[in-house]
């Protein structure tokens, strides 16, 4: 399940994880939640079994963010797929 995130509000991380419940889960990172690909976030993420953090370009470049290593920095072309290329079910929050 690919869940779209735009907001970095530490509840919508709850609703990941009951939304996202036992399945794999990946998030696509964007706007100022691009702050969830920190570090500071890393062990969260990995306790809710979140399998892939992607995160916008523009989003890092304009918040000069440095971001953890288990995320991939994604441009226009690689979310549109992400969001329209795959079966995965994307929830937006």
């Amino acid at each position: 399940m690919l869940f779209f995130v735009n907001k970095p509000e530490e509840k919508i991380l709850e609703r990941i994880a009951i939304v996202g419940g036992d399945e794999d889960k990946a998030l696509l990172l964007v706007g100022d939640a691009a702050v969830f690909g920190t570090a500071h976030w890393e062990e969260k993420l990995e306790d809710m079994d979140v399998e892939d953090i992607y995160v916008a370009k523009d989003a890092v470049d304009a918040r000069n963010i440095e971001l953890s290593d288990n995320c991939e920095v994604v441009d226009y072309a690689e979310m549109v797929d992400l969001l329209l290329g795959s079966d995965e079910k994307v929830v937006s929050l």
